[in-house]
């Protein structure tokens, strides 16, 4: 017996350990990051557009472009990623079609962001015709996030008590209302919280945005959807592989914006899914 719990103490040991150093190398990658870039902020920063070889001015441009691009990525994930989640739960659990579908789903979730580029320069940007744009950047994207939404919607549906669809049924309501007035409402905080990890994966990605959506520089802002942009990963992205020392200094002050951003966006998220707990 006592070397039974010499054994578990020292593998619980070893695990502390291996945890506490996975929690100290991310938060010390998290500061260095923060701390290099930040000492660059100013208002001038975040609304001027870059100046000489990229050695002064700021990254205006590339926060809209952004922001543009993860609006319409949520605009057309949400309302898929959320239809395809209630399918899987509600109506295509034990149909043929909906375990293609669920294998899709898993499949997608484990597909390279460069694939995904890949398959949206040749759909969207030549195939469609839509080019370098937004609109392909955001089309690309937002078959990366649609698994992860679908995925947590299903989740968060298979999640709730039995006793609630059964009351709503007792009760004369339909399969439709039930599911869109009762059930989603109820799992409202895990959807919420999966949307925003989605938009916190898809905002720093650098790979599909470049080959579909994304230009080096723009003299000028967006007229339509069909007009690319500026981006924040793939402004670090130029910054790093075409400049010299002089231009570093955006490119850790744009990475610690980009940072601080995702991480806002998972706190927000992570203090949802605390509020769920608590309930």
């Amino acid at each position: 017996m006592k070397k039974k719990i010499n054994v578990d103490f020292i593998v619980s040991l070893i695990f502390r350990i291996i945890s506490y150093m996975t929690f100290l190398v991310v938060v010390l990658i998290i500061f260095i990051v923060i701390a290099d870039g930040v000492r660059y902020f100013k208002p001038s920063f975040f609304i001027e557009y870059p100046k000489k070889a990229m050695t002064q001015g700021g990254i205006g441009p590339a926060i809209l472009g952004s922001l543009i691009m993860i609006s319409l990525i949520l605009l057309f994930s949400i309302p898929l990623g959320l239809l395809t989640g209630v399918f899987l739960s509600e109506y295509g659990s034990k149909s043929f079609i909906g375990k293609i579908i669920d294998i899709s789903v898993t499949s997608l979730s484990g597909v390279p962001s460069i694939v995904y580029g890949l398959f949206g320069l040749a759909l969207f940007s030549i195939t469609l015709g839509f080019g370098t744009s937004i609109l392909s950047g955001s089309l690309t994207l937002t078959i990366m996030t649609l698994p992860v939404i679908a995925s947590s919607v299903r989740e968060a549906l298979a999640a709730l008590p039995r006793e609630l669809r059964e009351s709503a049924y007792a009760l004369g309501a339909k399969k439709t209302e039930t599911i869109f007035k009762i059930l989603i409402p109820a799992g409202k905080n895990r959807i919420i919280t999966a949307i925003l990890i989605g938009a916190g994966r898809v905002i720093g990605e650098t790979a599909p945005v470049l080959l579909t959506g994304a230009v080096f520089y723009s003299t000028k802002l967006p007229k339509s959807l069909l007009d690319p942009v500026m981006t924040l990963p793939t402004h670090i992205y130029f910054i790093t592989m075409s400049y010299g020392a002089d231009a570093q200094w955006m490119a850790k002050a744009t990475s610690s914006f980009l940072l601080i951003l995702v991480l806002v966006i998972y706190l927000i998220a992570f203090q949802l899914r605390k509020e769920e707990k608590n309930v």
